[in-house]
């Protein structure tokens, strides 16, 4: 399987991530990711703090983010307000 384009991250969770509508525990889980999915990552913002990490990656095909502290980035994420909005 190829590797999505860079930047992308690997869930290295052994129980797998949450996909949130916000990021934030408090937001709604709106899917899941088993460990060792591969993720293309858009952006990245400081949110609340995981496990000492508080940046989150926002997915670069839906509008969801994971908590950066369980997946293992490959390549720059730029930060969210470096990035042009979608629309």
């Amino acid at each position: 399987m190829a590797s999505p384009q860079q930047p992308f991250g690997t869930v290295v969770s052994d129980i797998g991530v949450n996909l949130r509508k916000y990021p934030s525990t408090d937001s709604a889980v709106s899917g899941t990711l088993a460990h060792g999915a591969q993720i293309g990552l858009r952006s990245k913002v400081n949110a609340q703090v995981i496990d000492g990490n508080g940046i989150w990656y926002l997915l670069r095909d839906k509008p969801v983010w994971v908590a950066a502290r369980h997946v293992a980035n490959t390549g720059q994420v730029p930060l969210s307000k470096d990035v042009e909005p979608q629309g």
